[in-house]
């Protein structure tokens, strides 16, 4: 069965630190330092995997219904608004991707 209410993020150390690649999956996750509004807020699903070349966090975040998924954004949003480092020093959230319940990309944020 597709989830309907997914999306995925794709983050990325900035340069100038140490390195701007990830050595794991764990690492990005530690180096990201996700605030916890992020992780828990609505109850998400999230699955994470590295790409290019270990250059790029991806989250895909899932949530049960569309409510679920608004809440959380909108914290999220509140968050940022807020002027809360919601992300370690280094780390920039530069793409987001709305997608289909079948996966497929409905819309893209480029935010760089």
């Amino acid at each position: 069965m597709a989830v309907e209410y997914k999306h995925k993020e794709y983050f990325k150390r900035l340069p100038g630190y140490s390195t701007d690649s990830f050595t794991d999956v764990e690492n990005a996750k530690t180096r990201c330092a996700f605030h916890s509004t992020w992780l828990t807020n609505s109850s998400p699903t999230i699955t994470y995997a590295l790409e290019d070349s270990n250059k790029t966090l991806v989250a895909t975040i899932e949530f049960a219904d569309s409510a679920k998924q608004e809440a959380w954004k909108t914290a999220v949003t509140d968050l940022f608004d807020g002027g809360t480092a919601w992300l370690a020093d280094g780390i920039k959230l530069f793409k987001i991707e709305w997608l289909h319940a079948d996966g497929s990309v409905s819309a893209t944020t480029n935010l760089e």
